[in-house]
């Protein structure tokens, strides 16, 4: 029995960080604009509608394999398998967008996917049918993911000058990361006021369940992103003399959407063509094999999007504070961290921080493959009441053994995050160096090559893992039919997860060939530079 204690002082220590962090937010972004000054204002329409796009997308990563199990009927190897299908054939399109901005401009393929997006956000609400899912919802929302993640890049680009390109990209990257957090946040708190497998009345679209309700939250979050993009001017250009120039798009000849085939054609024809000249060169497979080393590490993501979610739920029950523990965490740690690191570590060599940062992260997904009983001592502490009580508001009566399994798996996200604050920033700086002059655009692109190749894996992984360490099976009736609630989802009964702690021993297995993969082959993957202390 966990014994009842006044912790109401911490509050007096707690609200001034709070203040202060809530003031260093504001001074950051304030900063932004000081820097920022001379850009249109198209920068901050972009970047503002992606704080909502991206609480959208934070809801529909967190709910997709849980939507497709409960509502869709699908097994966890299945869901899994189509969320993987479904991100290699967005991986595959982005291959070919670029070329789309001097077609039709940045203003019409950001209104393009962001219509699709919403369009495809409204199918995941209103529909369980798998196969009006994938044609209607996933296909669609590849091509918009597709669309709007390259374009978002060049619009940034076009709208800096060469000495504050940096601070706009940190800009859009610092609002990205509130837009997580809030989705986070919201993902736990519609769970929490529906029920995990409640329902809701939607006026014209009848009983929904929560996922479902949750899918059709994103989709309203993602029309204040239409607003934004719509008061975009097209063809704007800032050049380094400060000088904003209006060009319009090339004029495609012929109808609208015949010539935008042809520039699609056209893009992949030059994406293969820029490949060929590429991979001739021994920097672009010092490259290469860089990015395949850290998969290990980056996949980690995948498991937070797709795995964590269900094993969560499985495992501490249900309205388990999945969404706080990394929707939150992650992106708060991040916003905070990123710029303190990089300005404490910037003259550090870039492979020696990734090296050093993915050593962190990996070693943290070890801490939650330790047994309860580890954390237990820390249940009845200031530091373990701080997450439980304060931050998460537990109750008690869940029990201590998962009240340590909060406080590990808190540790865990962010001891990771602090290691992805450490090594996600300098992987770029690290392609910069690597790439040839010139030719940074290309490498970057193709970066995208060893994820596309092992996809499928690590999705057949993450439905495996679920459903040998954390499995569910239909409840069946008396008539020998699964049962279903009022808002059609099979209920489902949680199995023995008494093995649960082997989900992580797997996932750290993989996370921890990135730190050893930059020891062991540094010598043909380090770009010859100096170490500077």
């Amino acid at each position: 029995m966990i014994p009842e204690r006044d912790i109401s002082w911490i509050y007096y220590f707690l609200y001034p960080v709070l203040a202060a962090a809530a003031g260093y937010l504001i001074f950051i972004i304030y900063q932004y604009g000081r820097g920022l000054k001379d850009s249109p204002r198209e920068i901050w329409f972009v970047s503002i509608s992606q704080v909502t796009e991206f609480v959208a997308w934070s809801l529909m990563l967190s709910t997709l394999t849980l939507f497709l199990s409960s509502d869709v009927g699908l097994s966890d190897i299945s869901a899994s398998n189509i969320v993987g299908g479904w991100n290699v054939s967005y991986t595959v399109l982005m291959f070919g967008v670029g070329a789309l901005v001097d077609a039709v401009g940045v203003k019409r393929v950001l209104v393009i996917g962001t219509v699709l997006a919403i369009a495809s956000r409204l199918v995941f609400a209103v529909s369980t049918n798998i196969y009006t899912l994938i044609l209607f919802g996933f296909a669609v929302q590849a091509v918009s993911v597709a669309f709007l993640s390259p374009v978002i890049t060049v619009a940034i680009k076009r709208y800096t000058k060469s000495d504050t390109s940096a601070m706009g990209f940190a800009m859009f990257y610092t609002l990205m990361n509130v837009g997580f957090a809030v989705g986070g946040w919201m993902f736990d708190y519609i769970r929490n006021t529906l029920g995990e497998y409640g329902t809701t009345v939607v006026p014209l679209l009848g009983t929904m369940s929560t996922y479902r309700f949750i899918m059709l939250v994103a989709f309203f979050m993602s029309i204040p992103a239409m607003i934004f993009i719509a008061l975009l001017r097209d063809g704007i250009n800032l050049h380094d003399n400060g000088r904003i120039e209006i060009t319009p798009p090339k004029k495609s000849e012929g109808a609208f959407f015949p010539a935008l085939g042809k520039t699609v054609r056209d893009a992949f024809t030059d994406a293969y063509r820029i490949f060929i000249d590429v991979m001739k060169q021994p920097a672009f497979w010092k490259f290469m094999l860089l990015l395949t080393i850290l998969l290990g590490v980056n996949y980690v993501f995948f498991h937070f999007h797709y795995t964590f979610p269900k094993y969560g739920i499985r495992v501490l029950g249900e309205g388990a504070k999945v969404g706080s523990v990394y929707g939150m965490l992650n992106p708060v740690i991040v916003i905070f961290f990123v710029p303190l690191i990089a300005w404490a570590t910037r003259t550090w060599s870039p492979y020696l921080m990734i090296t050093f940062g993915s050593f962190v992260s990996a070693f943290a997904v070890f801490l939650v493959t330790l047994p309860e009983r580890f954390f237990i001592p820390l249940v009845d502490t200031v530091f373990g009441r701080l997450i439980w009580q304060v931050w998460l508001g537990l109750d008690p009566a869940i029990g201590e053994g998962k009240l340590a399994i909060y406080i590990a798996l808190t540790i865990f996200v962010g001891l990771f995050t602090v290691g992805e604050a450490i090594w996600s920033p300098r992987l770029m700086e690290y392609t910069a160096r690597i790439a040839p002059e010139g030719q940074e655009a290309s490498y970057m692109t193709l970066s995208m090559l060893p994820k596309f190749i092992s996809q499928p894996l690590v999705a057949l992984m993450s439905g495996q893992l679920l459903a040998n360490y954390v499995p569910v099976q239909d409840k069946i009736g008396p008539d020998g039919k699964a049962i279903l609630n009022e808002a059609g989802q099979v209920v489902q009964v949680v199995g023995d997860v008494s093995d649960h702690r082997m989900v992580w021993v797997w996932i750290a297995a993989l996370a921890v060939t990135s730190p050893i993969g930059m020891l062991i082959l540094r010598k043909w993957v380090n770009p010859k530079e100096p170490v500077k202390g």
